[in-house]
């Protein structure tokens, strides 16, 4: 099983034009990641807008990353809102060839019971061999990964970890004191270095799309035993600008820059207008962030 740490990019997904999804783009796209010193990526997920495709759109995508990863490792996206959603799709990204999938809680039912949750995951971890991630993201889908879940799903042998992009560093340091046997991920930018520092296994994040050396420098600057608060601090800094814009339309403006075609975002999210991106390009200039 491939080594599962490091920074992991959760890649974009490329609509095009008509609203397709542009699959030698993002080919092209794991490609780049890879050659930047990225250890693994995910597929389908929050950051490649997966609530806003289709089940065969995502089976695409899925497939077409397994068939691409190169010596990355990969982790697909295969939680949806419905149980029947997610056993398919989990079973599918097993089918061909994924390293993990990683699965969120099922989301619009925020007042779950516990128990039909920890039911739910009980169904997918039965359905599939594949290491499996769980997903904290409760601002997106109203509800927490809870140790009570954990702890009923421990006896599984493929639980291997969990992602929180809860925001708050206590909940990720809390996974990492409290359930020392699984791999922690955290998802906020401003705080892979005390999650690193802490114990954990790495950082998942949008980021890598157009910038992976700020996240590549990072990780190996931890772990070649170098102070990278500077590192740290620069990333963050990033953060806090791309969040004053359209965040997916900010990957795949700067991604022109990177010989990349313009690819855009589905509705209800946003591309950059064409003042968004002078003030964008500014600001990161100004900050000496655009080395492009």
């Amino acid at each position: 099983m491939a080594e599962l740490k490091g920074i992991v990019a959760a890649i974009l997904t490329p609509f095009d034009e008509n609203d397709n999804i542009d699959l030698e783009y993002m080919k092209k796209l794991i490609r780049f990641i890879e050659e930047s010193g990225i250890q693994g990526f995910v597929p389908s997920g929050s950051n490649g807008e997966a609530s806003s495709m289709r089940l065969e759109e995502r089976k695409r995508v899925i497939e077409t990353a397994a068939n691409s990863k190169g010596k990355m490792f990969m982790v697909a996206g295969t939680g949806a809102s419905g149980l029947p959603e997610t056993l398919e799709l989990s079973k599918f990204a097993e089918s061909v060839g994924t390293d993990a999938i990683m699965v969120m809680p099922p989301y619009f039912f925020t007042n779950a019971p516990v128990q039909g949750l920890i039911e739910y995951y009980k169904r997918v971890f039965d359905a599939v061999s594949a290491p499996v991630f769980l997903y904290n993201i409760p601002q997106c889908t109203g509800i927490k990964i809870s140790d009570e879940i954990i702890r009923a799903l421990e006896h599984y042998p493929h639980l291997v970890g969990v992602k929180d992009s809860s925001g708050k560093l206590d909940s990720t340091l809390h996974y990492i004191e409290n359930f020392p046997n699984l791999k922690i991920f955290v998802g906020d930018d401003h705080q892979v270095l005390p999650v690193l520092k802490a114990g954990g296994a790495g950082h998942i994040t949008g980021m890598p799309n157009a910038f992976p050396e700020l996240c590549a420098s990072l990780w190996k600057a931890f772990n070649a035993g170098e102070e990278a608060t500077a590192l740290q601090e620069r990333l963050s800094q990033a953060r806090d600008i791309i969040r004053d814009f359209p965040e997916f339309g900010v990957n795949k403006y700067v991604l022109t820059f990177r010989g990349f075609p313009m690819r855009y975002s589905r509705l209800p999210l946003l591309n950059l207008t064409e003042e968004e991106k002078v003030k964008f390009t500014n600001r990161m200039r100004e900050n000496g962030l655009w080395n492009l």
